[in-house]
């Protein structure tokens, strides 16, 4: 787990609309699993592993939650269990359960910030980016979204260990 800190402007968020593909570094490389990314396109890296969910939610708030967790599965094929993924999200978020059926717009914003997670985790990234998880949110709702994100960081370590693989800082 790694966090950016610095202060409002400091270049966090570009930081990592850079690393997903959302923006084009001035100058410098990006490198992942030993790969130059920095000129790749967003849906290319993707599919390399790399998901982000943005500062600001942006979920596609017409659409349903369900409709938005499946555009976030958009890389995966019919053999996929795409819905076995959707039930690990509702574990971790049931509300979202509860409201699969609702337009993402009627949600809270932190009901949002859980679909937006959400939708980032269906395409089972290896390198998952979180853009402000927190900002805006009631103090419960951090502590929630907080709880995911280290039950998500056990669950890769127990995966690691099962597998015998070795956690790698990241570079």
């Amino acid at each position: 787990m790694v966090a950016l800190i610095g202060a409002n402007g400091a270049g966090k968020t570009t930081v990592l609309r850079a690393i997903s593909g959302l923006q084009r570094p001035r100058r410098g490389k990006i490198i992942y699993k030993d790969n130059d990314i920095s000129d790749m396109e967003a849906h290319r890296l993707v599919k390399l592993g790399i998901s982000h969910s943005p500062e600001g939610r942006q979920i596609f708030s017409r659409l349903t939650v369900l409709e938005n967790l499946l555009i976030g599965a958009f890389i995966k094929n019919k053999q996929s269990n795409i819905k076995g993924d959707i039930d690990y999200i509702y574990s971790l978020f049931p509300v979202l359960k509860d409201r699969e059926k609702l337009p993402a717009g009627a949600l809270s914003g932190g009901e949002q910030q859980m679909l937006s997670i959400g939708r980032s985790l269906m395409s089972s990234p290896k390198l998952l980016l979180l853009d402000e998880p927190s900002l805006g949110l009631a103090p419960l709702l951090v502590e929630k979204i907080f709880e995911v994100i280290q039950t998500l960081k056990k669950i890769i370590s127990l995966f690691c260990w099962w597998n015998k693989m070795p956690i790698k800082p990241w570079r």
